[in-house]
């Protein structure tokens, strides 16, 4: 130390010192630790299914309608929040999305 007066801290003080410290790092793991998944309450889902094809199934324009449960599977569930949906226009038709989704889903070779 240099030249002049220099104050020790009481114990009282080293002690309130360090808690304000633990406090504060203590506050930040908790909120490291807290799971942030789907705490929003705007969230939009969509199903990728594998359905069995039967008479039941139905085709209503562009939508796909299977009454029997026992036929169809949900092998994904894509949850976003907040509004933040990739891409909503594609057309899961398309070979190429169809390729993607089957690779994705390990029924082809990559």
């Amino acid at each position: 130390m240099g030249k002049g007066q220099h104050q020790i801290p009481t114990r009282d003080e080293l002690i309130a010192k360090y808690n304000r410290i633990n406090i504060i790092k203590q506050v930040r793991l908790i909120a490291i630790r807290q799971p942030r998944f789907l705490q929003s309450a705007n969230l939009s889902c969509i199903a990728l299914c594998e359905v069995v094809t039967s008479k039941a199934l139905q085709k209503h324009g562009n939508v796909w309608v299977c009454p029997v449960s026992d036929h169809v599977c949900t092998r994904f569930l894509f949850v976003y929040e907040n509004g933040r949906v990739g891409d909503v226009h594609i057309n899961s038709q398309d070979a190429q999305i169809q390729r993607e989704i089957l690779q994705a889903t390990g029924s082809e070779p990559c």
